[in-house]
């Protein structure tokens, strides 16, 4: 097992064991090329840009700082930058006592067993890659797609293969293609309905295990996806096409999913949706039709397997049970993105990039728990709030602990990633997430109508944020980079330089236990100096004090892409 997954297993099994952590920041910001006429109060910031220096005064009794340089040139994510930074007059960090927090005893509450260390960790990034290597063949296809829709010739004449069930009833058997290829190779499977719901048909595979799921567990999932995924989702993202014309999304489980992890793995694929089956099976005159397309919204989920018969991955139901909802709800994000731009939005020709469309899916996990623990964002929830009730605390752990593990993943190495990254790491989705979590509580208002907003259009990817968010994304995101470093824990802050919705020095001291808790470290300057690699989006910290009556002087020799703020701890 590898140390990311290492991380993302502890950090999803919460066992809270820890003190909670408080503080309130105010607001309080001032910025400029210097700081000659007076001494930053605590939490006010100052500019650091181009090659003008910076000087930072000490005081009466001295600072603590820290130093935060951001790449915001991200239009070229693969570009490295590599900046020079000279300080002088600069003491090491600790000079001054660092930022403390109150310990708050909280009592014991009782909480579901950890999984094993050897647990399998969830690859939540197999249906994003699988999209990924077979977007060249829909490339261009998107009016062609729409009008074969419109004219009813997407689908050839008596095809045996559909999920278009119009009219089901418990105990049909249907065909459908679970095979990994875009158009082909197929693989047929009979899949029997199992349950029906308001807004779902639920199939199980004719070759899934014995032991699985019985018939109340099936019904269970189809009441869960309608009043919990469902909802959730279409009321945040929008409703999804429905070309197979039976008003519901089919849950399909299969071992076709289980397959697809191998013996002795380490991580597990929990289900994913597939863009080939929104796509026409039938040739038009301007679109090669997809005969491996099941043309329904449908969703692959992974099949109980008690015994280990496939692959001798043993998946046991309790298993199986406590990851699928999450999975469902991530999912269902991709479907409605997908379709809506193909089917629903006219004028789009593209799907949404890799990163958005993941952050998204990660917030729709996110809205999950926020649904289920009867809680709203921009509430800085805490450990506290966290272990007040089994509610809550379940909530979290199957719906948002990964987006934190992902996210303590990102902090551990912040210069070395980037939300805006085109691959499908744990680092780039924790970042994503949590970025767009960060600009719609600074952004305020209605949350709804902002992931509406990003969901609903042709743009993708930095025009999709600009259009949304504003056109100075990067000055937004290099305020979200100081905010991993200052909130919760110094106090007079700018509210831009918070994260209004999450307590993180709190939870991941919940997480660790004790100790070094926090993953995001400052570095200190050696011998009045510093240097290092940036790409863009990422950031480097360089904590640092001026002593009792003097000035310190910081200097970008480098000038690039880099915008910098040296914001006042104590």
């Amino acid at each position: 097992m590898t140390t990311i997954q290492r991380r993302v297993t502890r950090v999803r099994s919460i066992l809270f064991g820890a003190a909670g952590l408080t503080l309130v920041a105010c607001a309080n910001d001032s910025s400029g090329p210097g700081l000659d006429d007076g001494v930053l109060a605590p939490g006010q910031a100052a500019t650091l840009s181009g090659t003008s220096a910076l000087k930072v005064q000490g005081g009466p009794t001295g600072t603590e700082n820290v130093l935060v340089l951001v790449d915001t040139g991200f239009s070229d994510i693969k570009a490295k930058f590599t900046y020079q930074v000279t300080a002088t007059g600069t003491g090491g960090a600790g000079a001054v006592s660092p930022p403390t927090t109150a310990l708050v005893p909280l009592a014991e509450k009782s909480v579901a067993a950890a999984p094993s260390a050897s647990a399998p960790v969830l690859d939540i990034g197999y249906g994003m890659r699988l999209n990924a290597r077979n977007r060249a063949r829909w490339a261009h296809g998107f009016r062609a797609a729409r009008s074969a829709l419109q004219t009813g010739t997407a689908r050839p004449s008596g095809s045996s293969r559909s999920v278009a069930i119009v009219d089901p009833q418990v105990g049909d058997v249907v065909t459908v293609n679970v095979g990994q290829g875009a158009c082909t190779p197929i693989e047929n499977r009979g899949a029997r309905v199992v349950a029906i719901g308001t807004q779902s048909i639920v199939l199980s595979d004719t070759l899934n295990p014995a032991g699985g799921f019985t018939a109340a567990d099936y019904q269970r999932f189809a009441t869960r996806f309608d009043t919990l995924v469902y909802p959730v989702d279409v009321a945040n993202f929008g409703a999804p096409a429905d070309i197979d014309k039976n008003k519901k999304i089919v849950l399909l489980f299969t071992t076709a999913v289980n397959e697809l992890t191998p013996a002795n793995s380490q991580s597990y694929v929990g289900g994913f949706f597939f863009d080939r089956d929104l796509f026409p099976i039938a040739d038009t005159p301007d679109l090669q039709g997809c005969a491996g397309s099941n043309f329904g919204e449908l969703f692959y989920l992974l099949a109980p397997d008690p015994t280990g018969v496939i692959n001798g991955n043993v998946r046991r139901t309790g298993f199986v049970d406590s990851v699928t909802t999450a999975v469902l709800a991530h999912e269902f994000q991709h479907l409605i993105n997908a379709s809506r731009r193909l089917y629903v939005t006219q004028g789009v020709e593209d799907f949404e990039v890799t990163w958005l469309n993941e952050g998204l899916s990660h917030i729709a996990e996110e809205l999950l728990f926020f649904h289920e623990a009867n809680l709203t964002p921009r509430q800085n929830i805490d450990t506290i709030k966290i272990r007040s009730t089994n509610t809550i605390r379940t909530a979290f752990n199957a719906d948002q602990s990964s987006n934190a593990a992902r996210y303590r993943s990102f902090l551990v190495a912040p210069s070395e990633n980037s939300p805006f990254r085109d691959d499908d790491s744990l680092e780039t989705r924790g970042a994503t997430w949590n970025l767009l979590r960060y600009l719609a509580d600074q952004k305020g208002g209605s949350d709804v109508a902002t992931w509406q907003a990003l969901v609903n259009t042709g743009r993708v990817g930095l025009s999709n944020l600009s259009a949304v968010f504003g056109s100075d994304i990067a000055s937004k995101e290099r305020d979200w980079n100081v905010s991993h470093y200052t909130d919760d824990i110094v106090s007079g802050l700018a509210a831009v330089y918070t994260q209004p919705s999450w307590h993180w020095h709190s939870i991941y001291k919940a997480v660790a236990g004790s100790g070094k808790a926090y993953p995001l470290e400052a570095k200190s300057f050696t011998a009045g100096a510093a240097t290092g690699t940036l790409i863009g989006g990422a950031a480097a910290y360089y904590r640092f004090s001026v002593p009792a009556n003097s000035t310190a002087t910081i200097t970008l020799s480098t000038p690039g892409p880099l915008d910098g703020r040296v914001v006042r701890l104590r």
